[in-house]
Order: C-alpha cells, then sequence, then structure tokens
C-alpha cells in the first residue's frame, strides 16, 4: 500500500491549502473534536492539557468535496461532529447542493442541539441523523454516494461490516479511519481496522499521513514517527485525471 504525507497528498490533487482558514476547521473542532490530557500524562505539565487529534482529516473531506465535486457523504460514525461539519463547510463554500448522511447509535440530541447554537442552520439542513447501528441502517440505504468514511466501532468485525455494507455504496472515494502500521504498538480502544484494510486487494489503496501534519504538533514528532492515518480508496469507474491538472 502507497503512503504519503497529507501535504504531499493535497499537491497531487492540486488542492492549495492557502486557498482555506485552519481556523476555520479549528473552530469546528473547538466543539467536536478537542480532546484533553489526564493530569498524569507525561505532556500535561510541558505542553498542556488540550490537542487537536488530527484535524487534518477534516481538511481532507474539505479537499476531496471541493476538489472532485462531490455532492453526498455517507459517514458511519458521527462521533462528535467533526467530519459532517467539515462536510457541510466545503458543501456550502463550494456552492454545492450537496448532502450528508451520518450514522451513529450514540447521537446525543442535546449534543446535536449545542451544536446547532454555534453552527449555521445551513449546515444542519444538509445532514440526515440515524441513531441506529450500521448493521441496522446500511441494508436499507439503498442509494450510492460519492464520499463514504468508515469512522464508527473500530473492531475487526464491526469494521469488517462496515466495508461489507459499503464496498458498492461509494461511487468515488471510500476512507478508513484510524489504520495503524505494525510499529505503532497496542493501539488500544479495540483499533482494529488494519486487519481489514490489510485484505483488501485495491491498487489505489492509500494511507495518508496526516494527525498533526498541518497543525502544530505540541508532541514535536517528526513526519516519520506518525505511523498510523486514514486509507483513501477511489473507485475504479472514476477518473480523477478529469479534475487534477497534469503539469
Amino acid at each position: 500500500m502507497r503512503q504519503l504525507n497529507i501535504n504531499k497528498k493535497l499537491q497531487e490533487i492540486d488542492f492549495d491549502i492557502e486557498s482555506i482558514s485552519l481556523g476555520d476547521f479549528d473552530y469546528i473542532g473547538e466543539f467536536t473534536a478537542k480532546k484533553n490530557r489526564n493530569r498524569n500524562h507525561d505532556l500535561f505539565k510541558s505542553t498542556g492539557c488540550f490537542f487537536r487529534p488530527n484535524y487534518e482529516r477534516g481538511i481532507l473531506i474539505y479537499a476531496l468535496i471541493t476538489k472532485f465535486k462531490i455532492e453526498s457523504f455517507l459517514e458511519i460514525g458521527f462521533g462528535r461532529g467533526y467530519s459532517s461539519m467539515c462536510a457541510a463547510l466545503a458543501f456550502k463554500e463550494a456552492g454545492i447542493d450537496g448532502k450528508v448522511v451520518t450514522i451513529d447509535p450514540g447521537i446525543d440530541e442535546q449534543h446535536l442541539k449545542n451544536l446547532s447554537n454555534v453552527f449555521p442552520k445551513e449546515w444542519f439542513d444538509l445532514i440526515t441523523f440515524i441513531k441506529q447501528t450500521s448493521q441496522v441502517a446500511l441494508p436499507q440505504i439503498k442509494e450510492t454516494f460519492d464520499l463514504v468514511l468508515i469512522d464508527g466501532d473500530h473492531t475487526l468485525d464491526a469494521v469488517s461490516s462496515d466495508w461489507a455494507g459499503t464496498k458498492d455504496k461509494y461511487n468515488k472515494f471510500l476512507i478508513f479511519d484510524d489504520y495503524h502500521l505494525p510499529t505503532k504498538k497496542d493501539p488500544g480502544g479495540g483499533i482494529q481496522c488494519a486487519k481489514l484494510i490489510d485484505t483488501i486487494d485495491d491498487d489505489s489503496k492509500e494511507l495518508i499521513i496526516m494527525d498533526r501534519r498541518i497543525f502544530v504538533d505540541d508532541r514535536k514528532l517528526p513526519d516519520d514517527k506518525i505511523d498510523y492515518g486514514q486509507v483513501i480508496l477511489t473507485n475504479s469507474s472514476f477518473d480523477t485525471s478529469d479534475f487534477v491538472i497534469d503539469w
């Protein structure tokens, strides 16, 4: 599987990072993705409590939507809403009449209400929330989507089920969250995505190294020390060259 840095991936698809404001993704992340360290963590004292875990994933979604004229986004795993809100931002800024469908059995109505007081109503108008497990919801969805994100339960059984339920549902791209290389010891939390992804025979498969490669990394880790990321597949029937300038 090909491995490349998020900055290189954006260059390859002719997406100019200078065309966006990192503050927009920082603002979205403030309410949907920011995490805090335990007081016993080694970095709590030296670098601080809060950190931005892979906000670059939102930039990748934004870039794909705006660059490849994506009109529909299916997400498994709403979480706190970072990816959905980044997709909504992309649709609105690109003037695309798009839609987001997000599936998560743990969707919290109070959290959605809180987000509705922060983000524009126009974003929420684009999003359909399905409060079910993906095993229940996916068989009921007969349509296809330009972009699919698998970011729900990361156990092998769950990821395998989500892949089976979406592999025929993406027209352009499919993204897997949390692929860990063998060099990353004990990722924890039942993160077994790599075990399924490694079985997929697809020449388009790319591992994008992205966590804090654009945003400041208070851990001060060099690129070669980041041994995890997101994996992206491109549908064999979709010709990306129609959208990318061949210099």
